[in-house]
């Protein structure tokens, strides 16, 4: 690459491969259409989520993280499947191969699989590069993604706990959580038979993500920065 593609490839993509903005400018590819109409609807059905948090915040039903919850989801709708897939379509636009970088997570059958291939591969792909396939090679799988989920949860810490400086070790936790459970997906006859199942399997990966959403987001990172950042987007699209 050239100066200015590995300047665009920096400051204007999420992903991490810097060799798909060697073909920037270049000839439009397809696809663009679909991102953007697959961008706007979740933006817009994200905002609702927002309102429907706040609504939920007011309300006497409001059990057990259901409107952080809520919050948190309308947040990621409108940032991981709204701003990015627009983006991505800008930049297929100027015919560079970018695609999703997360993929439908809510099919995902296992935490593997929800992990690895369908919820932000940028950072999986980080992860792999950083950590998972170094330690893979001298010290075997387990122990490789067991370590690939300790990075995660540091770099959780890092960029939840410590701005709102509370909560430290909660992140690491959740991810700790996570990578214990993969392995009992690997390890465990009884869990295989849940992830191979079509319902349970379903219930399985999304017990495991919302349960202990709590420690991810603890409550100062959610008072301090979600609601702040909700209810500035909301302001926004009211006056707008």
């Amino acid at each position: 690459m050239n100066f200015i593609q590995w300047l665009v490839f920096a400051s204007g993509w999420f992903g991490m491969r810097p060799a798909l903005f060697e073909q920037f400018i270049s000839k439009p590819l397809t696809k663009a259409a679909r991102l953007v109409a697959i961008g706007i609807s979740r933006i817009l059905l994200g905002l609702g989520l927002l309102i429907a948090s706040k609504y939920i915040e007011n309300q006497s039903f409001n059990i057990y993280f259901l409107s952080d919850l809520t919050m948190l989801v309308g947040l990621s709708l409108i940032l991981h499947f709204g701003i990015l897939n627009l983006s991505a379509a800008i930049w297929r636009l100027l015919g560079v191969n970018v695609k999703e970088l997360f993929i439908s997570p809510y099919k995902a059958k296992s935490l593997k699989e929800f992990w690895g291939k369908r919820w932000n591969l940028a950072f999986s792909e980080m992860t792999a590069i950083v950590a998972y396939r170094p330690l893979k090679d001298r010290y075997g799988i387990k122990i490789a993604m067991f370590c690939s989920f300790l990075l995660s949860g540091l770099l959780h810490e890092i960029a939840i706990s410590f701005p709102v400086n509370s909560g430290y070790g909660l992140p690491l936790s959740y991810f700790i959580i996570h990578g214990l459970v993969m392995y009992a997906e690997n390890e465990s006859a009884w869990v295989q038979n849940i992830i191979n199942h079509s319902v349970w399997s379903r219930i399985w990966v999304f017990g495991w993500l919302l349960l202990p959403m709590p420690l991810l987001f603890h409550r100062n990172f959610i008072e301090l920065v979600v609601t702040p950042l909700r209810n500035l987007i909301l302001s926004i699209a009211v006056v707008g």
